[in-house]
């Protein structure tokens, strides 16, 4: 089977899966009204999200990188997904599950400002070759914008210091959801494109001669 008929298949049984498991993992959490129960199935399903839009994300790699680091980012993205959830507890400073389901604001690591500073860091680890390094971040970024944009459908998105936005409707969350891991590697393609790679060749080339010219060396960046 062509490998381009694989790929496109895979997609659609994530895509089916991912939807499948949003939408059980909300209907359930509807149905229960016991608070641990609740709360497990919740961590459960933004694991599963997670687990599903790591394949996701690691496939479109797989001929670039080693098996084992593929399953490596699939595991980041599952754990993950499921450990931002913690932040409950810290921001409780308890470990009873009343407490860190009570907050009285949001806890840190639900500031979606964290993930423009990971997608700033990824592009610039893309731009510069740091393979490994921008994939993992990558994995991260699948972790927390999926996490995130499952919780904005009731708060919407937290971005500090700004505040709030609006509740995230009920499609659009699914929607990207399914699309995150697929962006993240669609960018990371623009990053190596031989068109950014030869402007950023030429800018650094600039600056070097423009650093040179005006008296400075590199016996000061030496160690």
């Amino acid at each position: 089977m062509p490998h381009c008929h694989i790929m496109v298949y895979m997609r659609i049984v994530l895509t089916t899966l991912v939807t499948i498991t949003c939408l059980l993992g909300d209907n359930f959490l509807e149905l229960t009204q016991h608070p641990l129960l609740k709360a497990l199935a919740d961590n459960a399903t933004h694991a599963a999200i997670g687990a599903l839009t790591g394949i996701a994300f690691a496939m479109q790699f797989y001929e670039r990188t080693t098996q084992l680091f593929g399953w490596l980012l699939i595991f980041t993205c599952f754990v993950v997904s499921s450990f931002i959830d913690l932040d409950h507890f810290v921001e409780a400073r308890s470990l009873y599950l009343e407490d860190a389901t009570n907050l009285s604001r949001r806890p840190f690591l639900h500031c979606s400002s964290i993930v423009v500073v990971m997608l700033i860091f990824y592009i610039c680890t893309a731009c510069l070759n740091y393979f490994r390094t921008s994939l993992m971040l990558g994995a991260l970024l699948c972790a927390f914008i999926t996490h995130h944009t499952r919780d904005a459908v009731r708060r919407g998105f937290w971005f500090c210091p700004f505040g709030h936005t609006s509740p995230l409707p009920h499609t659009a969350y699914i929607l990207g959801i399914i699309v995150t891991p697929h962006l993240l590697a669609y960018i990371h393609e623009i990053c190596r494109s031989p068109l950014l790679l030869n402007f950023l060749g030429q800018y650094i080339k600039l600056s070097e001669c423009n650093y040179r010219s005006s008296g400075g060396g590199y016996r000061y960046l030496q160690v």
